[in-house]
């Protein structure tokens, strides 16, 4: 079946924003490989986030601690961290500085 859909590696970015419901999985296809992408949001201490990746039903990254301003690297793209919503969202936006500022992270692919 052919589609005139172009075929986008992030099927849910609109405008370079992509909303990550609370504990809905989202699915990445890079370098022939599915991902599956989660985010989950905590209340305490403060509202913060967390973002796993995972490949083939193996962890191959986690960012915990995630408040507006941290980055993050999904299949090799950088985001920034825009919004955390309690039990609701994750919104993240494309980001083009490199992984300095990165908190939390444990990556290893």
């Amino acid at each position: 079946m052919t589609t005139d859909r172009p075929q986008v590696k992030y099927p849910f970015e609109f405008d370079g924003r992509w909303v990550l419901r609370y504990h809905v999985p989202y699915t990445v296809e890079h370098d022939g490989r599915t991902h599956r992408v989660v985010a989950t949001i905590f209340a305490e201490p403060s509202v913060h986030g967390r973002i796993q990746v995972n490949c083939e039903g193996l962890l191959i990254a986690e960012y915990d601690e995630l408040v507006p301003g941290s980055r993050v690297e999904i299949t090799g793209d950088v985001w920034r961290v825009t919004e955390v919503e309690y039990r609701t969202r994750v919104v993240l936006e494309r980001g083009a500085d490199d992984m300095k500022e990165e908190t939390g992270a444990q990556a290893g692919e």
